[in-house]
Formats: C-alpha cells, sequence, structure tokens
C-alpha cells in the first residue's frame, strides 16, 4: 500500500453535509442530496410519492417527478416548483448534473414568483432557501433562512438549516454553533441539530464532544421506528398514512446519528493508532447500524467500506462500494476508493475501470488520474498512459505534488533518470514552499502527512540519482529523508543499497538493520543485507538472510540463486543448491543465472551430462551472454576437457573482452598446458581491468615460478598479500620461492608460519617449511614438518622424499632411502622437483 497516494489519507467527504437537511423539511417533505438513493421497489400508485422524502431509486424518483410534471397534476405552483426540486435531486444522486442544475433553477422560478406576488410566507421562504442551499448560493439561502427565522420565530428548521451553511459554506463554526444551540434552546430534542452541532464539534477537532451529541440524537430518537426503503403500502395494499412517512423521517435522522458518530471513531481510529483496532470496531458497529436501519443510503455503506479500507480489509469494502455505488451511481468518492480496493487486491484492470468513471463523473478531481496512472506504471508496465494521466492531472493543478512525485517515478523506471530528477525537484521546491507554513516537527496531522511527501519526494529523486551513479547526490537526498522522516524502513534500505555499490559493506549493513527493524518482513532488506555479508565472505550469516528473504517473498528469484551459490561454492551441498537453482526456475523457467549455476552444481556433484544441459540450454537461450560461455568452460575445466574449456572461454572474451574472470580461466588454462607465455599475457590483462585484485596477482607469480623467472614472481605473490592480507597459499608461494632462491630463508620461513596461521591443516605449508629446514641443513625438524604431513596423508610423495632426503642426509640411509623409494613409487618425476630447486 505504501505507493498508493490516497490510501494513507483517506478523506471523507461531506457526505452528510445536507442529511439533516432531510429531517428539517417538515413544512414540506423534500429528499435531501446526501441521504442517498433508494433500493428498487415496486412505487406507490400515487404521484404524492414524488413530494416524499422517503423511498425510491433515483431512476424511479425521476420518472414519478416526470409524470407529476408533465401531467399537470400539481395542485399549485409551490408543488409543481417541489416536482422540479426533487426530480433535480433524484437527476443529481445518478450523475446528471446539468439536468439537476435545470430542474433546481426551474423550481426556484416558480418561488420566486410565488414570493413576490403573495404576502410573506416563512414556509415557502424556507424552501426557496433549500432550494439556493442544494444550487451552492450559499449568501442567497442565508437571507431566505434569515427571513425564514424572523418570521417563525419558535421554528427550528430555518435555524438549523443556516447552521448547516453556515460551517459547510461559510467555515462559521461559531455562527452555526450558536444557531444549533438557539434550536436546541427551543426543542431539546431536535435531533438534526443534535447531529449537525456533532458535526460542527468534530470540524473544531472537539471529538468526545462530537460523540456525545451525535449519541444525545439517538437518544432523542424512536429505536423502533420503520425501516427505510420498505414497501409503499400498508398490508392491505393501500398507501400509508402520513404518520408512517414521519416515522420514515425520524428513522433517516437516526440512521444519519449512528453514520455520523460512526465516522468520528473512523477518525478517531485514524489518529489513534493504539486505540485504532478498538475504534474502527466500534465505527462498524454503528455503521451497521445506520445500515440497519436505512440500507437505502449510499453513505452508511461507504463509510464502513472505508473503514474496512483502514483495517485493509478489501474484499469487503468492494462490497460495499459496490452496494454504493448502485444506490448512488453518480458518486465520484465510491468510484474512486473502490479503485483503490481494487489496485489493493491486485486487480488492476477493476481498478483503472473506477478511476475512469471517477474521471467522468469529476473531470476536475486530481484524485483518479493520479491513482489510474499509479496502476498503469506499477501493475501494466504502461509507462507512457501513466505520464499521460500525470500531465492531465497536473494541467489541472500544477502544484499536485502527487503527480509530480509518481511522474518522475514513471520517467525513472522508463529509462529518462533527468526527467524523472527535474519532476522529483519541482515536487521538492513545491513541498518546502508549503513546508513554510506547515511547520516541520509539529504533531499537526496535514503537517506530518505534508513532511513525510516532502521526505518521500527526496528519496524518490536520490533513486533516480542511483540510475545515473551519482552516488554523492543519492546520499544527500537519502540522508534528507531520513532526517524528515526517519520511520521509511526502504529510505535506509535504498541508502544502504549506495553503500553497497561502494562495497562500504559495514555501513550498508548498518542501514538493512535499521530498514529491519522498521520492516521486519521486508524481503529484499534481508537479501540486500545477505548479499552484503556474501561479499564479506560471512556465508553463514548470508544464508541465513537469503533464508530470511525467501521466508517473506517466496517468489524472490534472486534469493534462491544466492542461496544456491552459498550450498554448492561454500558447504559443498550440491543437492540443496541443485533444489534452490530448480525453486528459482520453476518461478522464472528462463532464467539463465539459475540454468548457469544448476549446471555447474550438477557438475560439482558428478553428473556432467545434466551440468552441460543446462549450460547448453543458457547459452542457447542467450546465445551473446559471455558468462555463460564462462560457466561451460568451467565445467570443461572440471571435466579434464581443456581443448573445449579453452574454446568456450575464447568465446565468452570475444563477446566481452573486460571479463576479468574469463581472462583468469583461460590462463589457467593456458599454464596447465604449459603455456606460460600466454598464461601471463592474460593475467597481465586481468590485472588492468582489475588492479586491486589479488587472484591475478598470485596465478601471474605461479606462471613466473613455472618459467624460473622467481623475482617477478616474488613481486607477485607480495602484491597479492599486500591486496589481501588473508590469502594463505600467496604466504605459502611466497615461502616456496625464496626458499628456492635461497637468499632470505629466514623471511621464507615467516611467510610459512603466516600460511599455517591462515589455514592451520595445510599441508603444503607444512612440506615447505620442510623443504626451507632441509636448505637449512635443519634436518630434524625438516623431518619433523614432513611427518605432519604424513601424519594427515602417509602416501603423499612430495612428503615421503622430502624426508627421506633429510633422513638420508643425517646418516639414516636405510630410512631415506626407503622414504625416497616409496615416493618415487608413487610419483616417478618427484625427484626432479628437489632436483630443479637445487636439492639432490
Amino acid at each position: 500500500m505504501r505507493d498508493f497516494v490516497r490510501l494513507s489519507t483517506l478523506v471523507m467527504l461531506a457526505l452528510s453535509g445536507f442529511a439533516s437537511m432531510a429531517g428539517a423539511q417538515v413544512q414540506s417533505p423534500v429528499k435531501a442530496p446526501s441521504a442517498g438513493a433508494q433500493p428498487v421497489v415496486a412505487p406507490a400508485a400515487t404521484p404524492d410519492v414524488c413530494y416524499t422524502a422517503y423511498g425510491l431509486t433515483p431512476k424511479q424518483k425521476q420518472q414519478i417527478c416526470t409524470d407529476v410534471i408533465d401531467a399537470g397534476t400539481a395542485k399549485n405552483p409551490l408543488a409543481t416548483g417541489l416536482a422540479y426540486f426533487n426530480r433535480g435531486v433524484a437527476r443529481a444522486q445518478d450523475g446528471d448534473p446539468k439536468g439537476s442544475l435545470s430542474d433546481y433553477r426551474t423550481a426556484l422560478r416558480f418561488y420566486t414568483d410565488v414570493i413576490r406576488t403573495s404576502a410573506p410566507s416563512g414556509p415557502v421562504v424556507f424552501q426557496r432557501g433549500m432550494i439556493y442551499h442544494t444550487m451552492g448560493d450559499a449568501d442567497q439561502a442565508i437571507v431566505d433562512y434569515s427571513d425564514a427565522i424572523r418570521m417563525m420565530p419558535s421554528d427550528v428548521q430555518a435555524l438549523v438549516n443556516r447552521g448547516i451553511i453556515l460551517y459547510t459554506k461559510k467555515d462559521n463554526n461559531e455562527g452555526a454553533l450558536a444557531d444549533f444551540n438557539a434550536a436546541l434552546k427551543i426543542n431539546r430534542c431536535e435531533a438534526t441539530a443534535w447531529i449537525n452541532r456533532g458535526m460542527v464539534y468534530k470540524r473544531k477537532g472537539d471529538l468526545s464532544q462530537s460523540i456525545a451529541d451525535f449519541t444525545d440524537a439517538i437518544k432523542c430518537l424512536p429505536a423502533n421506528g420503520p425501516v427505510v426503503g420498505g414497501p409503499n403500502l400498508d398490508p392491505a395494499g393501500k398507501p400509508f398514512a402520513a404518520a408512517h412517512y414521519q416515522g420514515i423521517t425520524k428513522s433517516t435522522q437516526l440512521a444519519d446519528a449512528y453514520y455520523q458518530r460512526g465516522m468520528v471513531y473512523l477518525d478517531k481510529g485514524s489518529k489513534d493508532r493504539e486505540q485504532a483496532k478498538v475504534m474502527y470496531d466500534t465505527a462498524i458497529k454503528d455503521f451497521n447500524e445506520a445500515i440497519r436501519i436505512n440500507p437505502t443510503a449510499a453513505a452508511h455503506f461507504v463509510g464502513r467500506a472505508s473503514t474496512y479500507m483502514y483495517k485493509e480489509m478489501f474484499q469487503p469494502a468492494i462490497d460495499d462500494f459496490t452496494v454504493a455505488i448502485k444506490l448512488s451511481p453518480g458518486d465520484e468518492y465510491s468510484y474512486l476508493h473502490r479503485g483503490i480496493a481494487y489496485h489493493s487486491v491486485n486487480e488492476p484492470d477493476k481498478a483503472i475501470d473506477d478511476y475512469t468513471e471517477a474521471n467522468r463523473i469529476n473531470p476536475l478531481d486530481v484524485n483518479p488520474l493520479v491513482n489510474r496512472g499509479i496502476v498503469w506504471y506499477s501493475k501494466k508496465g504502461e509507462y507512457d498512459k501513466a505520464i499521460k494521466d500525470f500531465t492531465d492531472a497536473l494541467k489541472i493543478d500544477p502544484k499536485e505534488i502527487n503527480a509530480l512525485i509518481n511522474r518522475g517515478i514513471s520517467w525513472r523506471e522508463k529509462g529518462d533518470p533527468d526527467k524523472a530528477i527535474a519532476d522529483f525537484t519541482e515536487a521538492l521546491r513545491l513541498g518546502l514552499l508549503t513546508g513554510d507554513v506547515l511547520k516541520f516537527g509539529t504533531d499537526d496531522p496535514e503537517a506530518i502527512r505534508h513532511w513525510a511527501q516532502v521526505a518521500h519526494a527526496r528519496y524518490q529523486r536520490g533513486t533516480a540519482y542511483v540510475l545515473k551513479t551519482e552516488y554523492d547526490l543519492a546520499l544527500a537526498d537519502f540522508n534528507e529523508s531520513i532526517r524528515i522522516n526517519p520511520t521509511e524502513a526502504r529510505v535506509f534500505v535504498a541508502r544502504g543499497g549506495v553503500y553497497l555499490a561502494r562495497q562500504d559493506y559495514r555501513r550498508g549493513i548498518a542501514d538493512f538493520d535499521e530498514g529491519l527493524r522498521l520492516d521486519p518482513e521486508y524481503a529484499f532488506a534481508w537479501f540486500q543485507r545477505g548479499f552484503a555479508h556474501h561479499a564479506l565472505d560471512e556465508p553463514d550469516k548470508a544464508y541465513a538472510d537469503y533464508s530470511k528473504s525467501i521466508r517473506w517473498d517466496p517468489k524472490y528469484i534472486t534469493a534462491y540463486l544466492n542461496r544456491g551459490i552459498i550450498l554448492y561454492t561454500r558447504r559443498g551441498d550440491y543437492d540443496a543448491a541443485i533444489v534452490d537453482f530448480t525453486k528459482a526456475l520453476e518461478l522464472g523457467p528462463d532464467n539463465i543465472n539459475a540454468l548457469m549455476h544448476r549446471g555447474l552444481a550438477y557438475g560439482g556433484k558428478g553428473e556432467f551430462d545434466k551440468g552441460f544441459a543446462d549450460l547448453n540450454r543458457a547459452i542457447e537461450l542467450s546465445p551473446q551472454f559471455a558468462r555463460a560461455y564462462y560457466y561451460r568452460g568451467m565445467l570443461y575445466t572440471v571435466r579434464g576437457n581443456a581443448d573445449r574449456a579453452l574454446a568456450d572461454f575464447d568465446a565468452a572474451l570475444k563477446l566481452d573482452d573486460k571479463s576479468a574472470e574469463s581472462y583468469i580461466a583461460r590462463a589457467g588454462i593456458y599454464a596447465l598446458k604449459g603455456d606460460q607465455d600466454r598464461a601471463i599475457a592474460d593475467l597481465t590483462q586481468t590485472i588492468q581491468i582489475v588492479p586491486n585484485a589479488a587472484t591475478p596477482y598470485y596465478n601471474r607469480g605461479y606462471s613466473y615460478f613455472s618459467k624460473g623467472i622467481y623475482d617477478k614472481a616474488i613481486a607477485d605473490y607480495s602484491e597479492a598479500i599486500r591486496l589481501n592480507p588473508r590469502m594463505a597459499v600467496a604466504y605459502n608461494n611466497r615461502c616456496l620461492t625464496r626458499g628456492v632462491v635461497g637468499k632470505e630463508l629466514v623471511e621464507a620461513l615467516g611467510d610459512c608460519d603466516e600460511a599455517l596461521k591462515l589455514l592451520p591443516d595445510n599441508m603444503d605449508a607444512r612440506d615447505t617449511r620442510g623443504f626451507i629446514y632441509l636448505k637449512l641443513g635443519d634436518y630434524p625438524v625438516s623431518i619433523n614438518e614432513y611427518n605432519a604431513s604424513l601424519q594427515v596423508e602417509p602416501n603423499r610423495p612430495r612428503s615421503l622424499y622430502g624426508r627421506g632426503l633429510a633422513r638420508l642426509k643425517s646418516g639414516d640411509k636405510a630410512g631415506g632411502e626407503a622414504d625416497m623409494a616409496a615416493a618415487v613409487k608413487l610419483a616417478p618425476a618427484v625427484a626432479n622437483d628437489f632436483t630443479r630447486f637445487g636439492i639432490k
């Protein structure tokens, strides 16, 4: 949900602004715009239904009122005007704003004509005020309501409706409270006054008093009145009497009081995370009661649906929004938020349809465009369509920061980081301008939301800088985003990713730790931390993190790949590695990396046919991918087919002449074939590509040693040790080379000692120490070193021959000759190694 620009701040529209007006129309009941459409019922066989506040779908209401108008059966001009007004209300509910406005104007003309030609009448002036009110002409409505109050000082309805205008249209909360209090002095149980006073207290932030007012309204109203939306005829088939419709009006008010109280509980839940569950559950109870009493009001279903949205119960929310849309087809809010719910349950096509309908209903609202754009790029990969939606939103409101941020994301994902950065920068400029008013660090919810948005823009711009490998600028944005909003896990993870790119793995791990503290189920954070441990040669920690990544996202292919690599390269568990690579291939059947590594794992356990099948498939799928040839060459090397391995390494380097690993592998084949000059050439090329890597220096030292160029061998081993002080084999080979040269024997022993510290069970280092002591003439110590090797591997030819020479030189001719003979029997050319190194 974090990418939805509207889910975190669901704004309940003024669904009830006119709800009390339904109850206010005692003189001549008129259906109020917010009371919602009615269910499909058999209409009463009387045109009087056009004038009631109760009962029909918008289309039914339109038809009956149209019949009244066309038949000319209205008793007087006021009745005709009221028919036009009520038809206009029905048209508005049915999504026909032009038709409704036309009807309102006609109704207004009838009432104005009567007022001009007749004696002043409070009820008539009041009704005209209602028409002005519904049309949005607040000033003229206030004039008419004030005149009605003057003419009818003991009537509460004009006071209530004037109060409604004062707080909904004039932002005059205190004036509204004065009107509602005056109404309550006249009638302590005037439910509409309690309901609207409760709404004013809600606007003022006094939620406890608001709940108290709605509760008083509920107490004032009969609990067992008729259900709104029932049949139009009594059991005898006759129209109900006026008392029934008065009961319906009370039931409508009771349902509205429950609805409004539920809205306050919803508001309290959204502001208090600790009490959220209790508040949401209480809100749902109130909405349930409102729906039970009045199932014809779309607003009641919308309120419950909105609560389900906060609880992330998206399917019940969708169901309620669907009912609301049937009851009030022209309600943009229901389409918009049902779209968000569909988005949340990964039904992008339905979400797009709903956002499109919301945009059709209200083409000046940017929210459907922004949310539809998000679906286009995040769910459908349609970046151009997304960019168009965000651009259209910005034409409506050039300061719409969410449109800028999401258009920037679309540009970035499309591969144009420069345009993305331009959008993010503009979003930040606008955000900081607003920040001058909404001060950072306050408890004001609007300020908190605003600064979270600024932090989000910083984060998104940072990710665009990462694409351009402008890491300093990316870090600056991530740092600022974290300063503003230190609760967003993904920003820490993004900054950790920059540290990974810079090979600053420990700082990366620190950021991943914080990201996981904030969001323990963040699969990508587990993966990234595993990668850092992997790079630091901490395979057990890496394995654990990759496993956690898989736990929270069982479809994360790369986590299976990297865990599999650890299994076969560090643990020698080829079977478990093959399971991981096979799982990766189930998720992505043509994944080249999974095929390559499974092929190597098969080769590691000796199943070469399966291994080559995987690697051949990888090359078939991607014949221009150099690494596939490299891996197949490695498998040929393991199998002992040097010529085919060489051909694959040649192919890899033809496709990628900067592949250090392919140069190293080909150099190894050349070395095995005895072509040390070509091996040295390849390793020299490798050093130019990766000058800070120890392995090519070590391997080139080996080739120089094989050619007898010992000074260059020692120099290369020394450089390898400088670059990797824990490279035990480099210490051992420098020890041997110094021993062969015979000039730095004490330093040579120091090298062997260091090799044994790093690898205590290394027999090569033991043999080399034995060789050095043999050269020094310290035969007993030489014998002890060779004995240590032979305890581990009794038939080790070099150890046997070296001990034989030491025994022979120390006077043990029989023992020496026996050892040497045994060694020659195991390896006939073993004597040549010692002769070549100056010992006979």
